[in-house]
């Protein structure tokens, strides 16, 4: 065990190999590519009721995120928005997946496709941003009201990562304040993995510099009953942008049935 983790860390973290994340294949084998990366704490299982909606038409590749699912989950690894890319790059890039593919993501899922997408953007033909949590610097936000919301929100992110009474057993007592699978707050590698990427994807993230950049077509869709998604900041992303669309509709921040059918009714 021991030797296993200090040859993965040699391999890994001092000669920066990028990992190879877990994927799963489904759908019509003859379609378009549509490749999905889920949220935070969640693993491609997060999916299930979307699937449905797509598979007839298309090739879907679900994706495990590093440190979450059946993907490796390093426990030196920072889970900094450049390590994600590094994994979700190899991995892509040994699917041989060309051209005119369709990226979406839910959640962390959206941050990580917005951010994949500005260095692949000629070979996606499209990008689907699914209940992005933006939160934008405080003191950039006009409204009182969304700048304390917003506060709120970050500083409970913040509480849980430095707060040494909340252990994954204790996650699971708290009030209902983010849509994250409790039962998968179990593996401590997960728990890692969670708040490191919440720390360094979610707290300091960087969505709207991101989609700025982009000129291919974007959709963005956001629940009206989200828990952790305000509204005024997702319609930041617009910006004046001809070539994103919002699509607000009555919903959470759960991937339902009625989310697949409408990202359905979108793409075909």
């Amino acid at each position: 065990m021991l030797h296993n983790m200090a040859f993965d860390y040699l391999v890994h973290g001092i000669l920066g190999r990028s990992y190879r994340l877990h994927v799963n294949h489904t759908g019509n084998r003859n379609g378009q590519v549509v490749v999905l990366l889920h949220g935070i704490a969640a693993s491609s299982a997060d999916w299930h009721n979307v699937l449905p909606f797509l598979e007839n038409e298309y090739h879907c590749i679900t994706v495990d995120l590093l440190g979450f699912g059946n993907s490796p989950k390093p426990r030196w690894s920072a889970y900094s928005m450049d390590d994600h890319m590094r994994a979700i790059y190899r991995t892509l890039n040994k699917l041989h997946l060309g051209q005119n593919y369709i990226l979406i993501g839910h959640s962390l899922g959206s941050f990580l496709a917005a951010r994949y997408a500005i260095e692949h953007e000629a070979n996606i033909q499209r990008l689907l941003l699914l209940s992005p949590p933006v939160y934008p610097p405080l003191d950039s936000i006009s409204s009182r009201g969304v700048r304390k919301l917003t506060g709120v929100l970050l500083n409970i992110y913040k509480l849980l990562r430095t707060n040494p009474r909340i252990t994954p057993e204790t996650f699971k007592s708290l009030p209902y304040i983010a849509p994250i699978p409790r039962s998968l707050i179990n593996d401590p590698g997960v728990w890692v993995s969670f708040m490191r990427t919440l720390k360094e994807c979610i707290e300091q993230q960087t969505i709207l510099q991101d989609v700025a950049k982009l000129s291919l077509p974007i959709d963005v869709f956001y629940g009206t009953l989200d828990q952790v998604v305000i509204g005024a900041n997702v319609k930041l992303l617009k910006q004046e942008k001809d070539n994103l669309t919002l699509h607000e509709f009555l919903g959470t921040h759960d991937l339902t049935k009625r989310y697949g059918k409408l990202i359905a009714s979108k793409l075909i």
